[in-house]
């Protein structure tokens, strides 16, 4: 049975960027919120929304995960990484803590952010990890709903807004590694709604949806279109080979920038497979990458 308004939806990593948009979207649907963190103090501007509690707690921790579940109807984990700060990173956020969020909820109704092109065969250790988090929790808790999103955007995002802050420090044209790569950007009001509508609807257990914006464009067609409306060059693309040589220089620079790993990620696409199901299947209609672009970028001017 799916998750009635006025039950209570747990969310790991419900602080972040795509948490927040979708804590906004079950509140206004109904729902009560707990939303676990390690900081509370820096997120009580969620406490706005009357029906929202910040648990404080480590979401690694299963002791406080069977905790925070007591009383609640569903389990949400947005907690994702780009990339590793200290090996086995990647195993114990994207594999781990998958198994051990269905071992905290079990007879609960639980949904998995994971990412397109999640392959436990890639060469991209990001991807590996996301395909192997998802196995995991598919041999614990079969009925899971299993979410792999493309690029997401939106206000405050680290997607559009970073490269409209890149670009002025580019006046001859921003390079992008790999600008062939294809994506499928999503908005992020779209993920929000697309999730809480799964988690509402009986017939979403166990599926995997695939949400991605209506257009498959390359990696430099999205930043061209950013440069366009900010009035600045148009970016330059680097050859698979270059973008590489790139992400070796960069891998040591102070916070990493850009790592191999990341390389391989980028090469590998994020779209979602054709006639797999997806946003319009929830009843959402994803709204197009140009269409939301001129809003954000012109919120900014």
């Amino acid at each position: 049975m799916g998750v009635r308004p006025g039950a209570c939806v747990v969310m790991l990593g419900g602080c972040g960027f795509v948490g927040r948009a979708l804590a906004r979207e079950l509140h206004a649907r109904g729902y009560r919120l707990r939303l676990l963190t390690r900081r509370p103090d820096r997120n009580r501007d969620l406490l706005v929304l009357p029906r929202l509690e910040l648990w404080e707690g480590d979401v690694h921790d299963e002791g406080f995960l069977r905790e925070a579940a007591r009383g609640a109807q569903a389990l949400v984990n947005l907690v994702g990484i780009l990339k590793e700060r200290a090996p086995g990173d990647f195993a114990r956020v994207h594999e781990e803590l998958p198994a051990r969020m269905a071992r905290s909820g079990r007879g609960l109704r639980l949904l998995q952010v994971s990412a397109a092109g999640a392959d436990a065969a890639s060469d991209s250790a990001y991807l590996r990890s996301k395909a192997r988090g998802e196995a995991r929790l598919r041999e614990l808790a079969p009925d899971a709903i299993i979410v792999r999103p493309s690029v997401i955007y939106g206000p405050g995002d680290h997607f559009v807004d970073r490269f409209r802050r890149l670009l002025p420090w580019a006046p001859w044209g921003l390079p992008v590694p790999l600008a062939e790569s294809p994506i499928a950007p999503v908005y992020v009001d779209d993920v929000a709604s697309g999730i809480a509508t799964a988690l509402a609807r009986t017939g979403a257990a166990g599926q995997g949806y695939g949400f991605c914006g209506p257009e498959i464009l390359s990696l430099g067609d999205t930043v061209a279109a950013i440069a366009t409306l900010c009035g600045r060059a148009r970016p330059r693309g680097l050859s698979a080979p270059t973008s590489l040589l790139l992400a070796r220089l960069l891998e040591y620079w102070p916070g990493t920038p850009f790592s191999v790993d990341q390389w391989r990620t980028l090469r590998a696409g994020s779209v979602c497979p054709e006639g797999a199901p997806g946003l319009p299947d929830l009843g959402v209609r994803p709204r197009p990458f140009r269409e939301a672009l001129e809003a954000l970028v012109r919120g900014h001017a």
